[in-house]
């Protein structure tokens, strides 16, 4: 049985960050851990929202007794970090257990910074991120980074942040970048690529998987509504999947890779259908509905627990393949 850590944010109520992911996992018979890098009382998107957020100290604590104990992890996720200072200390910890052991796992990052042009961490987090890129400090053989575009070109320092205008030739340039300076930097999996600009097409939602030497495309259909915790359930989702077909041991079988990536997409849109199916007023929920209020929140929550007797029945003879092309 594959075990992980996952190191992200936690809500009493609703489905983000460790909340998300745990149901799902421990239903699909994977043994996850949990750290709570923050715990509120809700998602900040709500009227109201109260919390704390753990420090670096706290953090280092729970790690270093996780290191005395090998426990072993095969993959470790990362996701939203409020600060600095608590990704400095978790790089520190994988780069002591890569030291101690030398064995392969996966660690999926998730460079939380912002979406649609918009920033919403203190600019100190965002320059760790960039850091991070431009040295070759190995912490794993196996790195896994899902941006989305937007943040891409923050970690890039990307001259102009206006994702509209972008062109494939400016993502391959971003992504050539990124790859440069990482030599443990298996996979980018940039998402929310649907500008017209790009595709010619808004019907649906892209994801870019790039490799040094391959490029590959995935489409999905797209919901006009809006959700919270997508991006938490993506790399809970794709962690489990690339454990199971085993792409650790080698991450330049394509068919392994579009596997797992479609069984990912797959999950997602199930879980994204289902939500919608079971929300009471549909037309106060839309993305162009600028009246849209927080009160409203409580009918945006992810059906976790609703989904997971549909998730166990999805496998790789019923699924809907959502593998587009290759780039390159």
């Amino acid at each position: 049985m594959n075990s992980i850590l996952s190191l992200q944010s936690h809500v009493v109520h609703g489905y983000v960050g460790n909340r998300t992911i745990q149901p799902i996992l421990t239903s699909l018979k994977t043994n996850l851990d949990i750290i709570n890098l923050i715990q509120f009382s809700n998602h900040t998107g709500y009227i109201n929202h109260t919390g704390e957020i753990s420090s670096s100290e706290e953090i280092n604590k729970l790690l270093d007794a996780n290191l005395k104990c090998d426990f072993n992890y095969n993959g470790y996720i990362l996701g939203y970090l409020s600060n600095n200072n608590n990704l400095k200390c978790i790089l520190k910890y994988l780069k002591k257990e890569y030291q101690k052991s030398f064995r392969d796992y996966i660690v999926i990052l998730d460079p939380v910074m912002g979406d649609d042009n918009v920033i919403y961490v203190e600019q100190n987090i965002i320059k760790e991120y960039q850091n991070l890129l431009c040295n070759d400090n190995i912490f794993t053989n196996n790195l896994v980074l899902t941006p989305n575009i937007f943040e891409l070109q923050l970690l890039t320092n990307y001259e102009e942040i206006i994702t509209k205008n972008l062109k494939m030739e400016d993502i391959y340039e971003m992504s050539n970048k990124v790859f440069e300076h990482k030599n443990n930097l298996k996979l980018l999996i940039v998402t929310n690529l649907n500008d017209l600009v790009l595709f010619n097409n808004d019907k649906y939602i892209y994801i870019m998987c790039l490799l040094r030497e391959k490029k590959l495309l995935f489409k999905v259909p797209k919901f006009d509504y809006y959700f919270t915790g997508v991006g938490d359930l993506f790399s809970g989702i794709l962690m489990y999947s690339m454990l199971n077909n085993k792409l650790m041991d080698d991450f330049s079988n394509m068919d392994r890779l579009i596997q797992s990536i479609n069984y990912t997409l797959n999950l997602i849109h199930c879980v994204l259908k289902l939500t919608i199916d079971n929300r009471k007023n549909l037309n106060n929920l839309r993305l162009d509905d600028t009246n849209r209020v927080s009160i409203n929140m409580k009918d945006c929550e992810l059906k976790i627990l609703k989904s997971i007797q549909y998730l166990k029945d999805i496998d790789q003879n019923n699924m809907v393949n959502y593998f587009d092309r290759y780039l390159s």
